[in-house]
């Protein structure tokens, strides 16, 4: 056996160990710092990161702002600009629109001429047609020396009546009462008044304001067609009651005709009323009443009413049968009534030469009364014949000649 060498063994034995503890001293002094600093390089890293979100988060909703501001302000903008534009369209259909809507108004306007025209027309022939035949039936002249024989009157006032509401009153002739006039011209000479029958509207008082003569109104009872006409004669100083009575052959009768054989209550109620809507009236004449002032017992009820009442009546002798003259003496009463009829024929030339016979008539008579209506015509004829065609006479209102008949 080899002998053992002593020491050589410990010494191996104890250098290794030695060597051995030095690196595990080491190696564990070594393995906490590294883990440290792994995780400080990570905390590091983590909070680097969370700093630049956080940055980028605050930073986002900035830029959202600043870009929210400026589309904003380019929004409104473009607001305004469309605003502007719109204004500028709605400026140029507004002008459009109105020059549409005022060509329209004239289209209309005129359509409206057009067609009042043709109704114009349509009547004028109609009436024209009316004439022809009433003429045919009945041949008529207007003879001033003349009266008209019963027969031919009492067609004529047949005919008349059935249209009435189309053509005026029948000029039965007045020549045989002129024994009933003073005769003696009223101071300043001969006078005319003029009555105008019918009024019922606004619009007759305003064409009759526009005349620069006097003319008399006579207005219609209220009734439901023209409830408020007794307003109308606040509109003048003098006026009349143009009262509604029984014509012979005639249908369409105003509301509250009188009619014969009304009992003498009723005459009084009806002129009762008369005085409540005419406050102060002083002048009535009848509307028709062929019928009526034929019949002597119901024409001298009515007047002794009227005489009652203070109430002086002018008769517009529709009929040559008129009972009015006997019931007015027998009564003590004046006796007035119209000469002329102005406008039987709805005609400017044939109007005025009505009332050149009129202003004849006064100059004979000293006094005349003259009836007509309220149509186009008329008025026409009025205008000019108030430039020259009175000279001689003076026109005046019935209470300016009434106390001129006997």
């Amino acid at each position: 056996m080899s002998p053992k060498i002593k020491g050589a063994g410990k010494t191996a034995s104890k250098s290794k160990p030695k060597n051995s503890s030095r690196n595990s001293s080491r190696n564990s002094k070594k393995r906490p710092f590294n883990i440290t600093r792994a995780f400080l390089a990570v905390f590091v890293l983590v909070m680097l990161a969370w700093l630049a979100a956080l940055m980028m988060i605050k930073e986002e909703p900035q830029a959202k702002k600043t870009n929210l501001a400026q589309n904003n302000e380019n929004n409104t903008q473009k607001i305004h600009e469309l605003l502007e534009s719109k204004k500028k369209k709605s400026s140029v259909l507004d002008e459009q629109n109105s020059s549409q809507k005022i060509s329209k108004d004239n289209k209309i306007a005129n359509i409206y001429e057009e067609i009042s025209d043709e109704k114009l027309k349509e009547f004028s022939k109609k009436l024209q047609e009316q004439k022809e035949e009433f003429i045919s039936k009945t041949v008529i002249e207007q003879n001033s020396t003349k009266n008209i024989s019963e027969q031919n009157v009492s067609k004529e006032q047949s005919t008349f009546e059935k249209t009435a509401e189309q053509a005026p009153k029948y000029s039965y002739s007045a020549n045989s009462h002129s024994k009933l006039k003073s005769h003696k011209a009223p101071n300043g000479g001969p006078k005319l008044a003029i009555i105008m029958d019918d009024i019922s509207t606004n619009a007759h008082v305003s064409e009759l304001k526009k005349l620069s003569i006097k003319v008399t109104p006579s207005i219609f009872p209220p009734e439901k067609q023209h409830p408020k006409t007794a307003w109308l004669a606040k509109e003048f100083s003098v006026y009349m009651v143009h009262l509604p009575l029984q014509a012979l052959n005639y249908t369409n009768e105003k509301a509250n005709t009188l009619r014969t054989g009304d009992s003498k209550e009723k005459i009084s109620q009806r002129i009762k009323d008369i005085k409540n809507d005419f406050k102060g009236v002083k002048y009535i004449n009848n509307h028709t009443g062929s019928g009526f002032t034929s019949d002597f017992k119901s024409t001298l009820a009515l007047l002794d009413e009227l005489k009652n009442s203070e109430i002086y009546f002018i008769d517009s002798l529709t009929t040559n049968k008129s009972t009015v003259l006997d019931a007015s003496k027998k009564l003590g009463l004046k006796y007035a009534y119209r000469d002329v009829f102005l406008d039987n024929e709805q005609n400017v030339s044939k109007i005025l030469k009505m009332i050149n016979n009129a202003v004849a008539v006064a100059k004979k008579d000293g006094v005349a009364i003259a009836i007509c209506h309220p149509y186009k015509s008329t008025f026409e004829a009025l205008k000019i014949a108030q430039k020259d065609a009175f000279k001689g006479v003076e026109v005046v209102y019935v209470d300016k000649i009434y106390e001129h008949y006997k």
